[in-house]
């Protein structure tokens, strides 16, 4: 029987008070920060170990950036399961069963709470074929071709046409088409992008496309002016790394329903074939590239006759929550802390991406294996501390939850928070750990800390332990998972090591995570999730009244149809204003003279007092829109105009 000094070494102080049978409540108001502060300074190496060791697997090109429905994902998933088992965790979420031709639930018997991740296309039929002096030669699906997302479930035979770019209004006057020009009946074969050089650059932008390359235009145009059929193509000498590939369903897809005739890509060899053999002067497709360069270039293909046919099906896009309980004891054993990270990411950039890297992988090292990381790491702690927990000291359960969809709308702890295990006031508290991996000089925010009733109290200590500079802010409704709980009424933490250049990018891989700050976190979460499991009372919710509307993550570059260039440095709103934390070279902001370390305070006159503020004025406007900033620097109030750019999409 071990000694109360050796207990007391294993459990908290709060713990120890218990089991002495001193008044709980009185005993932690007196004694809680000298606790916290005087907690272990030591890190364990091990922790460092383990994050590094979840971090460079989930983020390994292997799980393809694990966007929801993908492959990957479904890895990543199967990964948590595995690791949860591992520990001794127990399933989260019932599951229903048939037996004797009767279904029902079999209460948490499953790690796995699935939900439909909207929807997504299939191709069902597809057929490419080209006609010249009477020989067809039908053209390889997935190679000589693929149908994409914006076709309709039709057919179509008829005489090529060569539509340059499909734009209709360029720069200096340009347009593709002369006056009046109908396409009916005919199969218009259009290039990607815009007018370039002869080194295969844009002739209208600095930086890669200007909003006139984006692609859904250019198709919307062709069917307007009743194209019957229309076939994309990559322009040869293109300086652009989609020159060689050809696009899919998921890689370019319509913003509104799509179109009623078919559309497929080409490729660049099969197009310039096609060109050569239907053109009545033998042109390349290059020669005809180079026309529409300087000009309309509606060229009609006349020996040739090229048919056409696709039919795409909608498809249920599943994907899971993954969850598993460390269970408590005694009479708060039916209470539950939760601990959530989501473990999804936005896969080869198809959706999400804050760079042009459309195609490229995305790991989402920081964004967000870091918080899943850590999230397991806590598990495996807090399961070692919960095995040595006497038989009668009073523990709450904890639930641990992997969300997915996080980066298309918080999906999946919404669709948890509508379909909880128990009742919301058996949540006592839920802690979000998304982006934990890039703490540098101990910056960090830390939101929600007003969410509950004494709640902001009770987590200060934990703050000091380590040399930290924390930005607390109160509110829970933003910008991660936690939101959906805060949202339904749950007092939320929200741990979060700031945005960086990284942020949505291929760049974000293991190779830049800070494991040492990492564990440092997780060691802080440990000791406040295992303190909190003790702690007799809760934290009564203070915050918006249930269901009020959710933030989406301020970060904001993978929202909207604009950019400006800048990574905001600080989301905690203590200096009114929008701290300009980077600028992306060859950016409107970095064009206009704003530099790191400036404090945007107006937007067009407005004022702007934090990131939520500024980020609805950013996305209220529109390419080529002038605004006013107006900003701090060196003490001094500054002003300077800047241009809105378009954020570049893979449409393009």
């Amino acid at each position: 029987m071990p000694s109360m000094l050796v207990v007391a070494r294993r459990l908290s102080l709060a713990a120890c008070l218990t089991l002495a049978g001193l008044p709980l409540a009185i005993a932690q108001d007196q004694t809680h920060t000298q606790n916290v502060q005087a907690a272990g300074e030591d890190m364990l190496q091990s922790d460092m170990f383990s994050f590094r060791q979840h971090n460079t697997t989930l983020s390994n090109v292997f799980f393809e950036g694990r966007a929801p429905g993908t492959r990957g994902n479904l890895l990543a998933a199967d990964y948590l399961e595995f690791h949860f088992k591992r520990l001794g965790l127990l399933p989260a979420f019932p599951r229903s069963v048939e037996t004797a031709g009767a279904t029902h639930s079999v209460d948490r018997s499953t790690y796995r709470q699935p939900f439909q991740h909207g929807t997504t296309l299939k191709v069902s039929d597809e057929m490419a074929s080209v006609s010249v002096n009477g020989t067809t030669s039908v053209l390889r699906a997935g190679g000589d071709f693929v149908t994409l997302a914006f076709a309709g479930a039709a057919e179509a035979t008829g005489a090529p046409v060569f539509t340059g770019y499909a734009i209709e209004e360029g720069e200096k006057g340009y347009k593709s088409f002369p006056e009046g020009t109908d396409l009916s009946g005919k199969i218009a074969i259009v290039l990607r992008f815009e007018p370039m050089n002869d080194e295969g650059k844009s002739l209208w932008a600095d930086q890669r496309w200007s909003p006139a390359a984006s692609l859904e235009p250019k198709l919307q145009t062709l069917a307007k002016r009743n194209a019957a059929g229309i076939i994309l193509v990559n322009p040869p000498g293109v300086d652009d790394p989609r020159a060689t590939k050809l696009e899919t369903l998921t890689s370019v897809r319509p913003s509104r329903e799509g179109l009623s005739i078919p559309v497929v890509m080409m490729s660049m060899e099969q197009a310039d074939a096609l060109v050569k053999a239907a053109d009545s002067q033998g042109r390349t497709l290059m020669d005809l590239r180079k026309l529409a360069d300087a000009g309309a270039a509606v060229i009609d293909l006349p020996k040739a006759s090229v048919s056409l046919r696709t039919k795409l099906d909608r498809e249920p896009v599943m994907t899971d929550n993954v969850g598993a309980i460390l269970e408590g004891q005694g009479a708060l054993k039916d209470q539950f802390i939760v601990i959530g990270a989501h473990y999804d990411h936005v896969g080869y950039g198809n959706f999400g991406s804050s760079s042009n890297a459309v195609g490229q992988i995305h790991p989402g090292a920081d964004d967000n294996a870091s918080g899943t990381s850590a999230m397991l790491v806590i598990a495996q702690k807090l399961a070692a501390r919960y095995s040595k927990l006497p038989a009668d000291a009073p523990a709450r359960s904890v639930l641990f939850l992997g969300f997915s969809a996080e980066e298309s709308g918080l999906v999946g702890s919404r669709f948890y928070t509508n379909h909880p295990i128990m009742p919301k006031e058996r949540h006592d508290l839920m802690i979000n750990l998304d982006m934990v991996g890039r703490l540098r000089d101990g910056r960090m925010e830390l939101s929600g800390v007003g969410t509950g009733k004494g709640l902001n109290d009770w987590v200060a200590p934990y703050l000091k332990v380590y040399n930290w500079n924390v930005a607390t802010k109160p509110g829970g409704s933003g910008p991660s998972d936690h939101a959906s709980f805060n949202a339904w009424g749950v007092p939320v933490l929200f741990f979060f090591t700031l945005l960086h250049e990284q942020y949505h990018n291929p760049s974000d891989v293991a190779a830049t995570i800070n494991n040492e700050g990492a564990a440092q976190i997780i060691d802080v979460v440990d000791r406040l999730a295992y303190d909190t499991a003790l702690r007799a009372e809760g934290f009564p919710f203070e915050g918006p009244a249930p269901g009020a509307e959710q933030a989406d993550r301020p970060a904001g570059p993978r929202r909207g149809g604009v950019t400006f260039g800048i990574r905001p440095g600080d989301y905690s709103g203590t200096e009114p204003g929008v701290l300009v934390g980077g600028v992306t070279e060859g950016s409107p902001a970095a064009k206009a003279g704003l530099k790191e370390g400036d404090l945007m305070t107006k937007w067009n006159g407005t004022d702007i007092k934090s990131v939520e503020e500024w980020m609805p004025l950013l996305m209220a406007g529109k390419p080529g829109d002038e605004v006013t900033v107006t900003f701090r620097r060196d003490g001094k109030e500054m002003e300077l105009k800047g241009t809105l750019a378009a954020r570049a999409r893979g449409g393009q």
